[in-house]
């Protein structure tokens, strides 16, 4: 793999290929410039799953959300496919606990906190979210796959920034703000999801 940096935020990329485990302090220098043997990640519950692609903010949000820097406004679009969306997510603002946020389906849906059991329960189905990793474009490098899970909202934290959902091993942070050149994965939620008694998810890879 070529090292590739870019730190302008408006520009949208997306990383499709093998994750790494490298964490951000692996001696000699953080993160990996090279690919690692497998996509294949696995949920708590043991459900194998391939790696989805990498998207910066910009590329998650098609396009709208790397040039807004109001805290808690959302992106007007996303790479889901038509009916499905980015969750909001942020702080505050009109939609942070409404319906199609993380905040109404992982707290209070699915009563998870921040714990090492929610950590399991997340990463067990209907949810089954897996420790994805990333690919950072202010580095270049990959990091994390198998320690850590990222997951964009289409919210936005700053003209830099926007929110996330992080998974760790002792615990969920809800309302992390990450660099939108970050390359995170996607989740994407009916539009009708909250109409029927299961949340129904789809992951965009």
């Amino acid at each position: 793999m070529t090292t590739f940096v870019d730190r302008n935020v408006t520009h949208d990329h997306s990383y499709y290929g093998n994750g790494c485990p490298d964490a951000w302090n692996a001696s000699p220098t953080s993160g990996s410039q090279t690919p690692c043997v497998t996509r294949i990640v696995q949920t708590y519950d043991g459900e194998d799953q391939k790696n989805g692609t990498s998207f910066s903010f910009q590329a998650a949000t098609s396009g709208t959300g790397g040039t807004i820097a109001t805290d808690n406004l959302n992106a007007s679009d996303s790479f889901c496919p038509l009916g499905w969306q980015l969750p909001y997510d942020g702080t505050g603002g009109d939609y942070y606990d409404k319906s199609r946020s993380w905040r109404y389906l992982l707290i209070s849906k699915y009563s998870l906190s921040n714990n090492i059991d929610s950590v399991n329960k997340i990463q067990s189905y209907p949810i089954s979210f897996i420790n994805n990793g990333l690919f950072n474009w202010n580095s270049g490098r990959l990091y994390l796959q198998g320690g850590s899970g990222y997951y964009w909202a289409s919210s936005i934290s700053s003209d830099t920034n926007a929110y996330r959902v992080v998974v760790i091993d002792t615990g969920i942070r809800f309302y992390e703000s990450g660099n939108k050149a970050n390359g995170d994965s996607i989740r994407c939620m009916s539009h009708y999801c909250c109409f029927s008694s299961t949340a129904r998810w789809r992951e965009r890879i």
